[in-house]
């Protein structure tokens, strides 16, 4: 952003109503990874400190890197159309950055918490999508799991393998996955049982036929069902111990952002660190 500082500011400002912007966006963003070690207010500081090196024209003030790493596209770099396989999980991220000791002693009573749902290729341990809700009010993880798989196929992705745990085990989304021929890797639940003829889920009848043929250990080699670790858990894993589980937004806006930004910046890491 040194280098190319007013050529980007250029194409961003190229037929911009309004006032024009000061800092591009690329120098937004490098800010926005930092933001995930220290504060807004510090981040100035360290603007304040690249301007008296001569690096950038001016320092950002604290409403401005508010605002714009709150506005950052958070979306991920997929690869180029192809094939790809697909594993989806969700976890929970807190929605304050104190300790639980405050929140119970003080508190309602109640605890809610930030709802994330990942899809990642588990071989190229990939990114693919993001879903963030509050607890109890987004959509389930199955839900989710059909709006990324469908969102996926759309932009010409052939998708050959998904992988899910038990929460997976419903009918809609095996009939999904009938319906484009993808293999499956979702883990049966152990009370599952046959539909009557004509009813429910042919798929997913022939899937516990299967499971309940080989067992578990059997059936989990064959799918390789313990390949989907690497695409969500190992994820999951990586960002908070990096990042930590904890937010400091305020609004429920700004707190959905602020876990995409977590995952958004992992992925810019790891790309980068391949590069």
């Amino acid at each position: 952003f040194v280098k190319f500082w007013d050529r980007e500011l250029v194409e961003m400002n190229d037929g911009k109503r309004g006032a024009p912007f000061q800092f591009p966006e690329s120098f937004i963003e490098w800010l926005a990874v930092l933001s995930q070690w220290i504060s807004n207010r510090e981040l100035q500081g360290v603007t304040r400190r690249f301007q008296m090196y001569g690096l950038i024209p001016k320092e950002a003030d604290y409403s401005t890197i508010s605002i714009r790493v709150n506005k950052i596209d958070t979306s991920f770099i997929l690869p180029k159309e192809g094939t790809i396989s697909v594993s989806i999980d969700g976890s929970g991220f807190k929605m304050t950055n104190r300790g639980d000791y405050k929140e119970t002693k003080y508190g309602n009573g109640k605890k809610k918490f930030l709802k994330v749902t990942i899809s990642a290729d588990p071989y190229k341990k990939k990114l693919l999508d993001i879903d963030v809700s509050v607890e109890g009010e987004g959509a389930s993880e199955p839900e989710v799991a059909m709006s990324h798989l469908e969102q996926l196929i759309k932009m010409g992705f052939n998708i050959n393998q998904f992988f899910g745990d038990g929460s997976m085990d419903v009918h809609d989304l095996f009939d999904l996955l009938d319906q484009y021929a993808i293999l499956s890797g979702i883990k049966i639940r152990k009370n599952a049982s046959l539909d009557p003829e004509g009813k429910g889920s042919w798929r997913r009848k022939q899937e516990v036929l299967k499971y309940r043929k080989l067992g578990y250990k059997k059936w989990a080699k064959e799918t390789e069902y313990g390949r989907r670790w690497t695409g969500t858990e190992g994820i999951f894993s990586a960002v908070k111990r990096i990042f930590s589980e904890n937010t400091r937004s305020k609004k429920v806006d700004s707190l959905i952002h602020e876990v995409k930004r977590k995952f958004w910046v992992y992925d810019k890491m790891c790309a980068y660190a391949e590069a």
